[in-house]
């Protein structure tokens, strides 16, 4: 069944309407080249060509700016701003439908902040008496998209079975990652410093390196010669997992063997020695100790999910015409 009514809230464009009345202009062709003429009918609802490049015009500068827009890039603008205006159609006629309505109090409040941002502005002030109206129209259709989305997004119960099902279902997404318990000695040297002073900071970690391997405890070489902050606690940095270091340590890391202590590295700060004391490896996190991510997860899901079958929904019930 095709739902039709008389519009209430006509659509409008916000970008569009600032890029006409603000003076901004793009290398999209500008509104004021087309008239009353129509670019699609949804529902029996006219969306007219004056409305479609002002929206292509504010879509344009918003993506590319100065940049150059290629024709393979101007005809995916077009189609992403032909859908998007028919969705937002199709939304606040179903909002309608509805019964929701739009909270006028702060509707008017937005109206006048923006009328004292552009108080100054010569354009604005030529032109407020009669794009004024249009922007309230505006920005009550955008707040009527806004409660209807809030709606949609919120209408579904979570039960024990389906946080559970979910959990079952997605064991990737509820794993602790292996751990490494990761020493440190770091050595700083200054990035402008003498290749002299690098060199020399190498040295000292490969003599530090020497020292360990002979017999010396790592975390009492640590207390001495480490700038890191690590050295008091005798270069203990604590468990790491990937994405936790310089990708320089993590990939060296990667290839010690549990114990095995690294040559030094270089880094932007200076030289570091480091060694893996333990390895913890990944687990799977208990159903209790997940649930609260699991309710994010899936109300994420959910929520997006309703959102994509309404406008679905909506999309394959309506009659569009385009010209």
């Amino acid at each position: 069944m095709f739902y039709m009514q008389k519009r209430k809230i006509p659509i409008f464009w916000f970008g569009g309407i600032l890029a006409v009345f603000l003076g901004i202009s793009t290398s999209v062709s500008s509104s004021g080249e087309k008239g009353g003429e129509l670019f699609a009918t949804v529902d029996g609802y006219n969306i007219t060509e004056a409305v479609y490049f002002s929206a292509l015009q504010a879509e344009a500068k918003r993506r590319y700016y100065h940049g150059r827009i290629t024709d393979e890039r101007l005809a995916e603008l077009k189609k992403d701003v032909a859908k998007n205006l028919i969705d937002q159609v199709l939304l606040i006629n179903e909002a309608e439908r509805l019964g929701l309505v739009p909270d006028f109090k702060k509707i008017e409040l937005a109206l006048e902040q923006f009328d004292q941002r552009y108080a100054e502005d010569e354009a604005w002030q030529k032109d407020r008496d009669r794009v004024l109206p249009q922007l309230k129209k505006q920005f009550e259709s955008r707040e009527l998209v806004t409660l209807l989305e809030k709606k949609v997004r919120s209408e579904f119960v979570l039960t024990d079975a389906l946080k559970r099902e979910f959990y079952n279902e997605n064991p990737e997404l509820f794993i602790f990652p292996e751990r490494k318990k990761v020493s440190l000695i770091l050595k700083k040297v200054p990035p402008t410093s003498l290749s002299e002073e690098w060199e020399a900071a190498k040295d000292l970690l490969v003599s530090l390196s020497e020292r360990i391997a002979s017999g010396e405890e790592f975390s009492e070489l640590a207390k001495k010669y480490s700038d890191d902050e690590t050295a008091s606690l005798g270069g203990d940095m604590g468990y790491q997992h990937k994405g936790m270091l310089h990708k320089d340590v993590e990939e060296v890391l990667s290839k010690l063997d549990l114990g095995e202590l690294s040559k030094p590295i270089r880094l932007l700060q200076g030289y570091v020695l480091v060694r893996i004391e333990e390895v913890v490896p990944a687990q799977k996190i208990a159903y209790k100790d997940a649930e609260q991510q699991v309710t994010q997860l899936l109300s994420r899901k959910l929520s997006d999910e309703r959102w994509a079958n309404l406008l679905k929904k909506l999309r394959n019930d309506s009659v569009v015409v385009t010209f």
